[in-house]
């Protein structure tokens, strides 16, 4: 393998989360209060026929990338405990995109100010994308529970992958997705960053 600084890696794998991120932003599905119709209840609308299958890989991947290559930058020790914040990443950030952050400046306002908008939120695309996000999330502090045998981390990382099993299992497709994303990512990073990531 290439003789590269952990911190050069470290750069790579931010500016990978950052693209993700960025493309999970243009693809994501947002709520909009106002386009609900006659009834008041909000729409969602989704950028893409392929929203539910790129949104939660994309925010899956790029929070094992953001989390993992921070630790890189700052040349430190990637604990399994500090792992378990790409789940909360991906899903924090799939809700987040969920309000409309990434089309408005003021879309989030509108959409907390709505209680319909909330429970859309929470029960709608958006809360789909999210449980995707969280189980390839998940994947993260899993695999690095299992290398550094911190056993109630795997404990938390496992209760992590089975919420998101449980909430997503009405678009399996979605889920399926966003664990491919964060598997695919974690292998990577076995290659990349493998003084971290390999037991």
């Amino acid at each position: 393998m290439l003789s590269v600084s952990r911190r050069i890696r470290g750069s790579v794998l931010l500016a990978l989360a950052a693209v993700a991120f960025a493309s999970a932003a243009a693809v994501a599905p947002v709520i909009v209060p106002e386009a609900g119709g006659a009834s008041g209840s909000p729409a969602a609308v989704s950028p893409s026929p392929l929203s539910l299958l790129a949104a939660p890989a994309l925010l899956a991947a790029g929070s094992v990338f953001l989390v993992a290559g921070a630790a890189a930058l700052v040349d430190a020790d990637l604990s399994a405990r500090a792992a378990l914040l790409s789940p909360a990443l991906g899903a924090v950030g799939a809700l987040a995109l969920g309000t409309g952050i990434g089309t408005d400046f003021g879309a989030p306002l509108a959409a907390f100010a709505a209680p319909e908008a909330l429970t859309a939120l929470g029960s709608g695309l958006p809360a789909v994308v999210a449980a995707g996000a969280l189980g390839g999330g998940a994947i993260a502090p899993v695999v690095r529970a299992a290398t550094t045998e911190d056993t109630v981390t795997l404990l938390v990382g496992s209760a992590l992958l089975l919420a998101a099993v449980a909430s997503g299992s009405e678009a399996p497709l979605a889920l399926a997705s966003g664990g491919v994303a964060g598997a695919v990512a974690v292998g990577s990073l076995w290659a990349l960053d493998p003084g971290t990531w390999r037991p």
